[in-house]
């Protein structure tokens, strides 16, 4: 799913990996987000998630560095380190 400018909660079951549908999911985000307007899309990456940075470096994302995100639960903030991804887009029409 896409929040704004960033392609947001990208997951891919363990049996479905390696059928090619993570690479679609990616394709339709960031054809949506470009749609939208948007010339440079951004994502959250697990750290230590190397299998999913390999994936989204092949992809032609760019790591951009080590950012913290503030999560709300029900104790309060909870403040998360992520890899964050980016990729610039061209405009494009969803499919």
């Amino acid at each position: 799913m896409i929040k704004g400018d960033e392609l947001y909660q990208l997951y891919v079951s363990r049996e479905a990996r390696g059928t090619g549908v993570a690479a679609a999911l990616l394709d339709d985000g960031e054809a949506r987000i470009a749609a939208s307007g948007v010339s440079c899309a951004w994502l959250a990456c697990a750290i230590g998630n190397d299998r999913a940075a390999r994936f989204y470096e092949k992809r032609g994302w760019r790591r951009a560095g080590i950012v913290t995100n503030e999560l709300e639960t029900p104790d309060g903030p909870f403040h998360l380190d992520i890899w964050r991804y980016e990729k610039p887009l061209r405009a494009a029409a969803i499919r």
